[in-house]
């Protein structure tokens, strides 16, 4: 049998002891009749073998690096926005036009997504959003020229939306599918990190690529010479984009299978709510609700009020493009290695998310007010503090991202955890959308109070993480099948 087959539910390891990781997981688990029909209360496999096949980090890679292009790509305009409203003559609802069609995309046609993710499989609807991706930047390739680019911007950003809702929320899918109990959450923490690791890349590309104008340049005086050489950057940037997510995308068609010939866990191969029933069954629990909206409004707003980092800082403290460039890079490699670490502690501790969780939303608190009175001028002002508190609230803001979604898949168990992180992708994109429209709702407010909502909406996540009673039905269910695995062969 191939690897890639969809068949899971075998009786002898497919793969011979060289081509399986030497992990516990890889070992054989037997259930006896009554563990099969009370303790699990929906399998009835008497025999089963569990396999933790290397192949995982490949998909693992293949993902992870497919979610941070998407990233890279989405936020191509931000970290540029005081060149392209010069040079492409941009105002900066046009600007933002563009950020937002990721959210737009995302509430659009997410449900879609999770709908297809279930019907079709991992394989097929992943290969689906590395397509609209590559799509996408494409698109915004196409030699139309320094006036028409508009028109190509925005078409290509929608593209690169729709392929966000499958790269944003199925790392719980692929976890579940591919890893064993004591890697799932790590494997989700780097599949989520490489979001934070694309936006850190978007930061660094676009600051280097294209230049910052100098101050003395402006629509008004700028030269068609120095448009066309500026307009010339923007494109290259647009063109290493393209490249880079072809060669990941190309890589994906040649091998990619939908799930491993053998499961790694008793909860691999149990059957999972449908879309319609899961759905139902997520609009009635706080078990989804709590941490759902501590992890939408949290998150959501904070990725919207990063994009418009250019235009918060240069008119309130007079912080370059560049600058915030590098900020930005910084508190998104923070984040990354902070999703990491996270990740494979909570792996370690086997639980306790939610106090995890907790910190780390203290931590987010305490540097937005850190924040929010340093661009408020309260209290006065350095480079360096400007760089440590957005990096910490980049840390603590993104950090946890994972732990929402596997805290949550547990509770919620056994609805499929594609239905579940997708609607909670869908909440954090109409969050970071009602937040992002806001300033061409009411337009000639100005952008400080984008620092206010951010704090405050962060201050009332933390009611709703006390109030949450954390559950692990799925971990439960595979340590217990462990348990009794070993009982029965002594």
């Amino acid at each position: 049998m191939e690897e890639g087959s969809s068949e899971t539910n075998v009786t002898q390891p497919l793969l011979s002891n060289k081509e399986q990781d030497k992990t516990p997981s890889c070992k054989e688990n037997r259930h006896d009749q009554e563990h099969s029909n009370g303790s699990s209360g929906h399998h009835d496999i008497h025999s089963e073998t569990y396999v933790a096949y290397k192949t995982r980090w490949y998909i693992l890679a293949i993902f992870s690096l497919l979610y941070a292009f998407q990233a890279n790509a989405w936020n191509a305009w931000g970290p540029i926005a005081g060149t392209v409203q010069v040079v492409l003559q941009w105002s900066q609802a046009e600007i933002d036009l563009c950020i937002n069609w990721g959210p737009v995309s995302y509430v659009t046609a997410g449900l879609f997504f999770s709908y297809i993710l279930t019907i079709k499989g991992f394989r097929f609807a992943l290969i689906a959003s590395a397509l609209f991706l590559l799509s996408g930047t494409a698109i915004r390739c196409l030699p139309v020229g320094i006036e028409n680019i508009k028109w190509t911007a925005n078409i290509g950003q929608v593209f690169i939306g729709l392929s966000a809702p499958i790269l944003q929320s199925a790392p719980t899918h692929l976890s579940a599918i591919w890893f064993p109990p004591h890697q799932r959450t790590t494997s989700t923490a780097i599949a989520g990190s490489a979001g934070c690791l694309g936006l850190a890349l978007s930061f660094v590309l676009g600051s280097n690529v294209v230049p910052t104008l100098p101050k003395s340049i402006t629509a008004d005086n700028i030269t068609a010479v120095q448009r066309e050489t500026y307009f010339n950057s923007i494109m290259n940037l647009l063109y290493i984009q393209c490249a880079m997510i072809a060669v990941i995308v190309i890589v994906a068609l040649l091998y990619l299978p939908d799930n491993p010939p053998t499961p790694p866990s008793v909860s691999a191969t149990e059957k999972r709510e449908g879309f319609v029933a899961g759905t139902k069954a997520l609009i009635k629990s706080a078990s989804f609700w709590i941490p759902a909206l501590s992890y939408s409004v949290s998150t959501g707003i904070y990725v919207g009020w990063d994009t418009q980092l250019v235009l918060i800082f240069d008119s309130a403290l007079g912080v370059t493009q560049t600058t915030v460039g590098w900020i930005g890079f910084y508190t998104n490699i923070a984040a990354t290695i902070g999703t990491l670490v996270l990740g494979i502690f909570v792996d370690f501790l086997g639980g306790h998310m939610k106090l995890v969780l907790l910190v780390a939303m203290l931590g987010l608190v305490g540097n937005c007010v850190w924040c929010v009175l340093l661009s408020m001028h309260y209290i006065q002002f350095s480079k360096a503090s400007l760089y440590i508190s957005c990096i910490a609230i980049g840390f603590f803001a993104n950090a946890p991202i994972p732990l929402y979604f596997e805290v949550t898949v547990e509770g919620m168990y056994p609805i499929a955890e594609g239905t579940v992180n997708i609607w909670m992708g869908w909440l954090n994109n109409a969050f970071m959308l009602i937040f992002v429209l806001l300033p061409q709702i009411l337009p000639g407010i100005g952008v400080q109070w984008l620092n206010w909502v951010f704090l405050v909406a962060v201050i009332l996540c933390l009611p709703l993480l006390l109030a949450y009673k954390e559950k692990y039905k799925r971990f439960d269910l595979d340590t217990r099948d462990e348990i009794n695995a070993a009982s029965d062969k002594e």
